[in-house]
């Protein structure tokens, strides 16, 4: 919790789809139970992206920026390089947007559900800012790295050499899902279908985003008087937000 002098930490949520990992994080601030907390906007780069509406109705600002709308890439390209440029420039301008203001500049930027390749043109000035990045990833650590998680462990129940999979809560790092995790939960497959196990993975995402949240953004609060060296860095140089946007 903060203290009477203490600002809470400002946080940009990043969110490609429905968002109810968005809506976790909105729903426990105001209730109380993220109190050290302000979630100052939402960036999606998806126009029809639920977390839109979300993010309205809690009075949220939010920013739409997608590499094609914006002119970055080029509709239906296909070409590796041209594809590698325009992700390069996407991220580099979308760094200096995120960056442009000392105000309202973010401490804390999570992951949620958010569907982009990130390089270093984007992490290395962000982590430059000392701004940390979290993501949420519907497995354990070290099992089932990137996208379709939790069909690749529901493979594994169905021929018996797997009965538990997890979520963790983890820092972005230059390999996709093996960031320090913050908070690691096992959860024991109960012998239901894909779906089922979908929404029950879903359910516990939400608990520990709000976890993970709390954690890290009560060390950024509490972290502000250190002198810069003694800061933990946000480890981040190229990141693959594969997994797809919690339903």
């Amino acid at each position: 919790m903060t203290g009477p002098e203490e600002s809470p930490c400002r946080i940009l949520v990043m969110a490609s789809g429905f968002g109810s990992n968005f809506q976790a994080l909105i729903d426990a601030i105001s209730t109380g139970q993220l109190r050290n907390s302000l979630i100052i906007s939402l960036i999606t780069n998806r126009r029809n992206a639920h977390a839109i509406v979300r993010a309205d109705k809690a009075g949220i600002p939010w920013d739409y920026f997608n590499p094609i709308s914006n002119g970055f890439l080029r509709k239906g390209e296909t070409d590796e390089q041209k594809l590698a440029e325009g992700r390069q420039k996407y991220d580099t301008a979308l760094a200096a947007r995120i960056l442009s203001t000392d105000k309202e500049r973010p401490e804390l930027i999570i992951l949620a559900g958010w569907m982009h390749v990130f390089s270093g043109a984007f992490l290395e000035p962000i982590e430059r800012a000392r701004i940390r990045i979290i993501n949420i990833h519907p497995a354990l650590p070290r099992e089932f790295d990137g996208a379709m998680a939790i069909e690749r462990a529901f493979e594994e129940f169905k021929t018996g050499r797997l009965t538990r999979t997890g979520i963790m809560a983890h820092y972005v790092i230059d390999e996709v899902d093996r960031g320090a995790p913050i908070i690691v939960k096992e959860i024991e497959w109960e012998g239901e279908e894909l779906e089922e196990l979908k929404e029950r993975m879903h359910f516990h995402e939400h608990e520990l985003i709000v976890k993970a949240t709390a954690k890290v953004a009560q060390e950024i609060v509490e972290g502000r008087e250190r002198k810069p060296r003694d800061v933990p860095k946000s480890l981040s140089c190229r990141y693959m937000s594969l997994q797809q946007p919690s339903l």
